[in-house]
C-alpha cells in the first residue's frame, strides 16, 4: 500500500523530525478543550484567530453550499492539525469543524503559532507539507469529480482513507473512523444511492466488507491494480 499511494495521501504530523524543544514551545502556548459528538469546534466565518491539533476523538472538516449540500473535505484524526484560516492568516474560517465524537483539541492562538515556527523550522517545514498535500487533495477532487466515474472516484477514496486511517485486521484493512455511506457519498461529490451501489459491487467481488459503518478493505492492493489497469 505504501508504495503505491501518492506522497500526499500519507499522514503529515507537525512533530516529524521535530526535536523535543519544538513539541515544547507549542504545547506551552495551547490550550486543552473537550468537544461532546456534535459540538462544532468551529463554524464557517468565525474569526480565524486560533490552530488546533486534536488530541483524541474524529473532527469532520465540511462546507455548506447556499443551497444546504454538504461537502466533506476530510476527517481528522489524532494527530491531525486543522483550521486552514488560522493556519494561512485568513481573517475568517471558511469551512465547518464538528466533533464526530467526544474529542479533545489543542488551540493556539495564531500568533503564538507562528512565533513557535520561526523558532522551530521543521515545524514550518512540515506544515508546508501538510498544506500542500491538502492543495493536492483538493485539485485530485475536482478532477475526479469531472473525468472520473463514481466506482473509480470511491475506489481511490478508500485507498485514501486506508492510508490515512487504517490499520490491519484479520480481514484486511479496517477504517478505524466509522463512516457512512452518506458521507461517503459527500466526499466523492456523488449520490447515495450510487455509492451504495458501488460498494455493493465490490462487497461482491470480494475488496471490501462494510457492516454498518464500519468498512474493511479486503485488498487494496487488487483495487489499486485495477485503477491502474483503467479495468475498474
Amino acid at each position: 500500500m505504501a508504495n503505491v499511494a501518492p506522497w500526499y495521501w500519507k499522514k503529515v504530523n507537525l512533530f516529524d523530525e521535530a526535536d523535543s524543544q519544538a513539541r515544547q514551545a507549542f504545547f506551552q502556548c495551547a490550550e486543552r478543550h473537550e468537544y461532546r459528538k456534535g459540538q462544532h469546534v468551529f463554524r464557517a466565518d468565525d474569526p480565524a484567530t486560533r490552530v488546533f491539533l486534536l488530541e483524541s476523538g474524529v473532527v469532520k472538516i465540511y462546507q455548506l453550499s447556499p443551497q444546504g449540500a454538504v461537502t466533506i473535505f476530510w476527517f481528522c484524526v489524532p494527530g491531525d492539525l486543522f483550521g486552514a484560516g488560522g493556519i494561512t492568516g485568513s481573517f475568517e474560517q471558511s469551512v465547518y469543524g464538528q466533533a464526530v465524537e467526544r474529542s479533545t483539541v489543542f488551540t493556539i492562538p495564531r500568533k503564538a503559532f507562528e512565533q513557535v515556527l520561526k523558532a522551530h523550522p521543521q515545524l514550518a517545514i512540515n506544515v508546508i507539507r501538510l498544506m500542500g498535500a491538502r492543495l493536492r487533495l483538493a485539485c485530485d477532487a475536482m478532477t475526479d469529480k469531472v473525468s472520473l466515474k463514481t466506482n473509480v472516484r470511491l475506489a481511490r477514496l478508500l485507498l485514501r482513507l486506508a492510508q490515512n486511517w487504517g490499520y490491519p485486521c484479520g480481514k484486511g484493512i479496517e477504517l478505524r473512523v466509522k463512516i457512512t455511506h452518506q458521507e461517503l457519498a459527500n466526499m466523492i461529490g456523488a449520490s447515495r444511492q450510487r455509492v451504495n451501489e458501488s460498494l455493493q459491487v465490490f462487497q461482491r467481488r470480494g475488496w471490501v466488507s462494510v457492516d454498518g459503518r464500519r468498512i474493511t478493505i479486503a485488498s487494496p492492493e487488487e483495487i489499486q491494480r485495477l485503477l491502474d489497469d483503467g479495468t475498474l
